[in-house]
């Protein structure tokens, strides 16, 4: 079950209803969810990556609207793939 979630084949809620019906003391299947969603650091960073969306991020984790008197951080942008490649140049990579 374990892996069936983290190979994306099988969702969160049906590894935790399997957990139920094998008897573990789990009552609520979306309160389990959340809980484990909120410990999901690496899982709030993917989305993180993929959308730029910070409140996403943040409802993700379970915690409140960012204050908005807060400057927002930006989201770290990653070198695209071209900017990994060697330099034709100088068979150096370019940082």
């Amino acid at each position: 079950m374990v892996k069936a979630v983290g190979a994306g084949v099988l969702s969160v809620e049906s590894g935790i209803r399997m957990l139920i019906d094998a008897g573990y003391p789990i009552d609520d299947v979306q309160e389990e969810i959340t809980r484990i969603q909120t410990r999901a650091f690496e899982a709030a960073a993917r989305l993180a990556d993929a959308t730029g969306d910070n409140a996403a991020v943040r409802k993700y984790l379970a915690l409140p609207a960012a204050d908005p008197e807060i400057p927002q951080v930006p989201l770290a942008e990653h070198p695209t793939t071209a900017d990994q490649q060697p330099s034709r140049h100088s068979g150096q990579r370019e940082l």
